[in-house]
Formats: C-alpha cells, structure tokens, sequence
C-alpha cells in the first residue's frame, strides 16, 4: 500500500514541486554542458580520443537539444508537460550511468552524448512558463531572477566544479550527477502535475514535415558553426555543406509558416516590435557573456599556466557576485520598467568590457575581480530585465509559435558566439604577432633585452604579447556588441500592463 502510494501519479497539481523539478532541469542543462567542455581535454585522455574525436562528443551533446528544444512547447500542449518531463528525465539517468562503462567505445558514446542531448532539450523551454503558471504574479519577478541564475550556475560554478571532480574525485562525476538528478527530475514532475488527457486531435494535426525542416535546419547550422573553427571554415566541406543545407531547411520551414497558415514554426509573435528587438539582443547575449564564460578563464590558463581548477577560482568569484546580485535586481525590477534593467545591465557590461582593453600579461585572478563582480553585476541586470520584457510583451496565444525560435538564442547563438569570438582572436593574434615583428629590425630596446636570452625569449615575448593583444581585441568587440545592444534597447517600448511593471507606471501606461 504504501509502495503504491509512493509511486502513483500525484491528483492534484503542487507548485513547489513543479518549481523544483523545473528549476533542476533548467540548472542541469547549462551545468552538464559547462562540466562537459570544461573537462574535455581529460575526459580525451581517459576515452583514448584525439582532438577531433573528442570535439564531436561536445556537437553531439549540444546539438541534439536543438531536435527537441523546438518542439518541447509545442508537445507540452499535446501530451502534457508531465509525460514530456518524466520519461526523458529517466533515460537521460540511465544514460549518465553508461557513459563510463562505454569509455573506449567511440560510436557508443557518440550516441550517448547524442540521447543525453535530445533528453537535455526538454527543460528550458518549460522553465518559464511553468513556473509563472504555478505562482501568483507578486512572485515572478523571483521566477525570473532564479531561472537567470541557472546562466552563471552553470557557465561560471560549472566550470570551477569540472576542475574539483576531475582531479580530486574522479573524471566519471562529470557525468554521475546527471545520473543522479535525471530520476529525481522525474519523480518530482510525477508527484507536481497529474496526468491530462492526450490531445489526439493536435497529435493528427500537427506540421510534422514543418517540424523536421525547422530541427533539422537549426542542428545542421549547430554543426557547421560549432565545428568550424577546427575544422577551417571554407576549407572544410563539411562546415560547408552543414552550413548551406542548414540555411536552406531552416528558411525554407520560415517561408512556409510566412505563407501557410497552421504550421510550425509561425511568425505570429514576430508583429509585436518589442518581442523582435528583444529576441535579437537575446542572440548577441552569447558575445556579451564571453569575458566570463571565454575571455577570463582562458586568459588565465594562457599567461598563468592554470588548470581547470585554478582559473576557475575566477569564475567562482563570477557566481558569487552573481548570486550576491540577484536581491538588488529583485528589488530594483519592483521600482523600473524592464527595458530600464536592459539599458542599465548592458551599460555596466559595456565598462566592463572598456577595462578590459587595459589588461596585460601579468594580470592574474586578483586583477580580474574588479571586472568579474561588475560583469556579473551587469548580467544579472540585463538578463532578468530582458526575460521580464519578454514576459511582459508576449501575448499567450502566441508562447508555442515563439517557443520554436527562443532555441536559437539559448543554444545556437551562445555557440556561434564562442565561434566567432575564437576566431576574432586567433586573427587578431597573428595579426598583432606580424605587428610585433615588425620592431625586430629596429633594434627596440625591449627586444634587445630579451635577445640576451636567444631566439627562443625573443619567440616567446612575441607569442605573449600577441597574446595579450588579441584579448584586448576581443573586449573591443564585446564593448562595440554591447553598444548596438543598448542601441537596439533604447528602441523598445513601454510593456502594456502586468503583473510585473510597478504599480504607478502601469497607471501611466494606461493613460
């Protein structure tokens, strides 16, 4: 009796309980992909992959959300969000606990890494409205902060905790606690919602060919942008070849939602103004969080000599600030409209990344604190104002047709991001190594200085500096980013009123 007590489906809908399991799927995503990179180059080593083998073990695992991510929404309303939880959240358990047993099976543990993806893609696009639906209005802007906050968990935590339990645990936690929190993800969502009836109608109506075209668009993209620079660009034909055919499916499924009525995929949140400005500054958000989540850590590992662990003392301090952050944001987003959060976050990221183009090569994480907690500071803001004008400017009707596109933000944008900013950097880097080279023959004091040392100081004052000049680079383009961001957000409206926008400037809207 009470073993069928524990494992019947709950009758009643408990909100706390939806929060829980909702928020541990939100946080295990970013968190396991942060474990994942971050660990990559010991989990070669204990796989037996060389550097290319091991790279396509990140594109399975990333990519394959973007099968699901789309048509999560979508499902949610045709099956219910209990079924679309619980089932994933056990596979993806089980699958946590293979990947070691399958360490010297390469295509094994390509498809592991491939259903821990597709299982993974399941949580984001629910956290958001599962959440506002199961708390009374006076509570989602604390919704919003927590859901914010699973960002620096995994980007910054994440890769401090890879460090920890690779060199003092063991390489297999990287996945273990996944295997851990899948079941427990289930099991909360079982005993949160109860069972609804399955919409056989939307089932037999749905836009599968829509849906393939769309996916299979957006992975193909995923793929020829994630792998591009290690595999050359336009010298691949891979890259290539994914990178047309992925433009060619994803537009195409665009063009037939424009034209079709009933289809996947539809533009209808596209007519509200505020709703596209936001969206496209959710894209460029993946530039504007590369100082903590690229810029630092690497920094760090090239002019320190730093492991994992050691770098990821920095962006420990980056959580702190975050998490430390996230009351004032609460407080201030009572008392100002979230386009004003937008403007103030990307106004502290843009002197952020301005004090960044001061480093030189003898910064170490002591130097970098100043420029950690102001970037978080920033990002807190901004992010939580930016998902509150979302919130705020969305019209109901139109969550699943939008929940299609958010995707590419969270997912497809943040890696071309990591892309591009890699090879701004490797291009400004020999960029500034020809420039360097340039003061050789002059006989530059410092040059000869280091002469005295031979060729190879010569060589390696060369690298250095090159070094140090492509990071300055790089905060160049992140502050030029954050500058068209702010363009962009001073263009969005007033939100109409809701819940969220304080009382009195709701009155003002009214009017």
């Amino acid at each position: 009796m009470v073993l069928s007590s524990f494992i019947s489906n709950t009758t009643r809908p408990r909100p706390a309980l939806t929060i829980a399991a909702i928020f541990l799927g939100a946080v295990l995503t970013t968190l396991q992909g942060r474990l994942f990179s971050a660990a990559l180059p010991d989990l070669r080593g204990q796989f037996g992959l060389d550097v290319l083998e091991a790279a396509w073990l990140g594109t399975a695992l990333n990519g394959a959300q973007l099968f699901t991510m789309p048509i999560v929404p979508w499902l949610a309303t045709a099956i219910g969000p209990t079924r679309v939880l619980v089932v994933p959240s056990l596979l993806l358990g089980v699958v946590a606990l293979l990947v070691p047993a399958f360490a010297h099976h390469y295509p094994m543990l390509i498809a592991l890494h491939g259903v821990a993806g597709l299982c993974l893609g399941i949580y984001l696009p629910l956290t958001i409205s599962l959440a506002l639906r199961s708390v009374q209005p006076r509570f989602w802007l604390a919704v919003m902060a927590a859901y914010s906050l699973r960002v620096s968990t995994g980007m910054d935590a994440g890769y401090g905790a890879s460090g920890f339990l690779v060199e003092e645990i063991g390489w297999q936690w990287v996945y273990w606690p996944t295997a851990l929190a899948g079941p427990a993800i289930a099991m909360l969502a079982w005993k949160a919602m109860p069972l609804t009836p399955v919409d056989h109608a939307q089932l037999r109506q749905a836009d599968w060919g829509g849906m393939a075209m769309f996916c299979t668009g957006l992975v193909l993209g995923f793929i020829g942008i994630e792998s591009a620079e290690r595999l050359g660009w336009h010298d691949s034909g891979l890259v290539m070849s994914t990178l047309f055919g992925g433009t060619m499916l994803f537009g195409a499924a665009v063009i037939r939602a424009a034209r079709q009525k009933d289809t996947f995929a539809s533009l209808a949140a596209f007519g509200n103004r505020n709703i596209c400005i936001c969206l496209v500054i959710a894209c460029l958000f993946g530039v504007l969080m590369t100082p903590t989540s690229l810029l630092i850590p690497t920094f760090l590992s090239l002019m320190g000599n730093l492991k994992p662990m050691q770098a990821g003392a920095a962006t420990w301090v980056a959580f702190a600030a975050y998490l430390t952050a996230t009351p004032l944001v609460i407080y201030l987003g009572r008392r100002a409209e979230p386009r004003l959060l937008i403007i103030g976050g990307l106004i502290i990221i843009a002197v952020t990344a301005w004090l960044g183009t001061h480093i030189s090569h003898d910064w170490r994480v002591d130097q970098f604190i100043t420029m950690l907690i102001l970037q978080s500071l920033g990002e807190s803001i901004m992010l939580i104002g930016l998902i509150a004008a979302f919130v705020t400017n969305l019209n109901p009707l139109h969550g699943v047709a939008l929940g299609a596109y958010v995707p590419i933000a969270r997912v497809l944008m943040p890696i071309a991001a990591g892309t591009a900013m890699s090879t701004w950097l490797r291009i400004s880097g020999d960029i500034s190594r020809t420039s360097l080279g340039t003061y050789l023959p002059a006989g530059d004091p410092l040059v000869m200085e280091r002469a005295v040392s031979g060729l190879a100081g010569i060589a390696q004052m060369l690298g250095r500096e090159s070094q140090v000049a492509a990071q300055i680079s790089g905060y160049h383009l992140v502050f030029w980013c954050s500058l068209l961001c702010l363009a962009l957000a001073v263009m969005i409206q007033s939100s109409p009123p809701n819940p969220i926008t304080p009382p009195f400037l709701n009155a003002v809207n009214k009017q």
